[in-house]
């Protein structure tokens, strides 16, 4: 795998789950046994095994040795989510080689591609002629708990509602349904927004220069003042001092020369407020912040439950939470008294119901969880808020129908992806100004009002001008894209193999192939031409990002569809993050944080594009609910 591509991966896989520690396969799920019961019966060799996946069938190839260790092994997920399942199965397959056993961690947020990687894993050995005994899992007894702040979640919000009130002096317990803390930080997070902190003081000149007052009315505007201005205000005036709060448990931060996104670096709120995790890299490192978080938390007295889902909150008779239920790996049941609950279960991406319901389309990418602790909180009668407002972040190429062992993503191809080229919808309309493709959050937003899906049309002058080394300006955002040296109508030709990349030899053609409007179409693409020799007019694209008009056929539309990194609402909080009811009342003793919590951002769909806010919500949100739930649990 070339660096480039590795350097693309490794961004969004700083640290994913952790071994599981068993070292052979014999330990995992009982004794390895070979036909005739014996190691000499084990066939050396390379096997391949296909397994159901998320997008489709993944397939596993390993090596085996004479004494049943594994010596090499392939992966093609190529029919998995881009940014979710492609990413992760390197990682997923690497721990089964380096562990000698099918039977790893899953993980976070790609749980269905995982499995399917282990279960072709297991078919492979058992080609070699290894068994497995299936290990019985036997219920435990049922355990009853009380403690003053139960936090359900181990993303970076509930981590740091447990900080929150661990320093205030609560008894705390945090329960995480996975194996592993971190949920959507593992991937995505390069860390916080702060304004005016002491970074940014001694970093001087223009990062000292920003104000929250600045922000605060910022984003207020953004909305148009459809957020809860207390809530963003008591975040963003916390921001500073959250920073301070995270090293006092361990975290460490800096702040970068220049902005990660070209659309961002002529306003300086939009990045300068960006506090990187030192624990950060586009190479892989050893510890994430939640891993460090986790840590510290632990060594301070947090009971920390991994692989413990809850199911109900409970309450009095006079409609106090007063905890939780939840249910065990081992099937058990675990009661939790609590004088406070904090819920941080990381929104409702995950749930398509949910977001068909809410999002209106099934056509964006989903990363996340499945509502649990929004729907949790409604029960108890906290109103729904800010249920259309999303992480939506950039776009991709659609799965493939027919994968092959060619994964285009990652490929030089992504510098078409990456590029200001001409953007069709479904319809055939070009809709908006391409050069969105430098915003991550507008990348998203735009493709997001035509349904979610559209195409990038290209003709083969410019595939092949591409194979010449001669591309536009490319979005640099998460490391940046592939460019290495290709044939770039070759990978387009493999984009058609897999049915992710239509052709025509004419325009018309390409109409029907693409399921659009022929005339539409073609008015459309005569009317970029024309923008292309002189200039555009109607969405204002820079000259320089017409160099490519489409003219010359074969032509091809490049199949896209827009991620969504976790939705940011759900339930109304206050400012103190309480759960309200209609009334704005709060639910006695229930907090919400992170992507639970509704209000912050106020928007209907739109992202705000300043770097930091998603991670530093959840900080700041669960500094400031785990305090506040920790205050009310022991009457401060």
């Amino acid at each position: 795998m070339k660096s480039k591509r590795n350097f693309i991966i490794s961004i969004l896989l700083v640290l994913l789950m952790v071994l599981s520690g068993c070292t052979s396969a014999s330990q995992n799920t009982g004794s390895v046994e070979s036909n005739a019961g014996a190691q000499t019966q084990i066939k050396a060799g390379t096997y391949t095994a296909e397994e159901q996946g998320y997008g489709g069938t993944v397939k596993v190839t390993l090596t085996v040795d004479e004494n049943g260790k594994i010596t090499n092994g392939e992966v093609n997920a190529t029919t998995e989510t881009e940014k979710i399942g492609q990413l992760a199965a390197p990682t997923v397959l690497g721990n089964i080689i380096e562990s000698n056993s099918y039977d790893v961690e899953a993980i976070s947020g790609a749980t269905l591609t995982s499995k399917a990687i282990m279960s072709a894993s297991k078919k492979a050995l058992e080609q070699a002629g290894l068994h497995f005994e299936e290990e019985k899992v036997t219920k435990g007894e049922d355990e009853e708990i009380s403690v003053d702040v139960a936090v359900v979640g181990g993303g970076l919000s509930g981590l740091t509602a447990a900080g929150g009130a661990l320093e205030t002096g609560a008894k705390v317990i945090l329960v995480e349904k996975t194996n592993n803390v971190g949920g959507i930080s593992k991937f995505f997070s390069g860390g916080p927004f702060a304004v005016e902190s002491q970074l940014q003081k001694e970093a001087g000149g223009k990062y000292a220069e920003l104000t929250r007052g600045q922000l605060i009315r910022t984003l207020n505007d953004y909305s148009h003042y459809i957020n809860y201005a207390p809530l963003t205000k008591n975040i963003v005036e916390n921001s500073a001092e959250t920073i301070e709060f995270l090293e006092k448990w361990g975290l460490s931060f800096h702040v970068n020369p220049e902005s990660p996104q070209l659309a961002h670096r002529d306003d300086d709120l939009k990045w300068r407020m960006y506090h990187w995790f030192d624990t950060f890299s586009y190479e892989p490192t050893e510890v994430s912040a939640s891993d460090v978080l986790r840590d510290n938390l632990v060594s301070k007295g947090l009971d920390l439950r991994l692989e413990t889902t809850a199911l109900q909150l409970l309450k009095d008779d006079k409609g106090n939470v007063t905890g939780f239920t939840a249910e065990k790996k081992d099937g058990s049941k675990l009661t939790v008294h609590a004088k406070a609950v904090v819920l941080g279960t990381g929104g409702f991406a995950g749930n398509p119901e949910m977001m068909k319901e809410y999002f209106h389309t099934s056509d964006i990418s989903m990363w996340g969880e499945g509502g649990s602790g929004v729907k949790m909180a409604w029960d108890a009668g906290a109103a729904k808020w800010d249920l259309q407002s999303s992480l939506l972040h950039g776009a991709g190429m659609v799965n493939p129908v027919n994968p092959t062992e060619v994964s285009l993503a990652f490929s030089p191809f992504n510098q078409i992806v990456r590029s200001p080229l001409l953007w069709i919808d479904r319809s055939g309309n070009r809709f908006g100004n391409e050069e969105a493709v430098y915003d991550t959050a507008y990348t998203s937003n735009l493709g997001y009002s035509v349904g979610g899906i559209y195409y990038i049309v290209v003709d083969t002058d410019t595939l092949k001008a591409y194979s010449e080394g001669k591309h536009l300006i490319t979005d640099p955002a998460v490391g940046g894209a592939n460019f290495d040296p290709a044939d770039f109508v070759e990978l387009a030709e493999e984009g058609v193999k897999q049915g992710i990349i239509y052709k025509g030899n004419t325009l018309e053609e390409l109409a029907v192939a693409a399921d659009m409007d022929a005339e539409k179409l073609i008015d459309n693409i005569n009317s970029y031409n024309a923008a292309c020799e002189s200039k555009d007019d109607v969405y204002g694209k820079s000259p320089e990002n017409l160099e490519y008009p489409v003219k010359n056929g074969p032509f091809y539309a490049v199949k896209m569809q827009i991620s969504n990194l976790g939705t940011l609402g759900g339930v109304r909080v206050s400012e103190k993050l309480e759960a309200l009811n209609e009334g704005l009342k709060p639910v006695p003793g229930l907090y919400v944080v992170g992507n639970d919590a509704g209000g912050f951002y106020g928007n209907i769909t739109s992202y705000p594009p300043y770097e930091g806010l998603a991670t530093g919500f959840a900080v700041n949100s669960g500094k400031i609910g785990g305090r506040a739930a920790a205050e009310f649990a022991l009457g401060k």
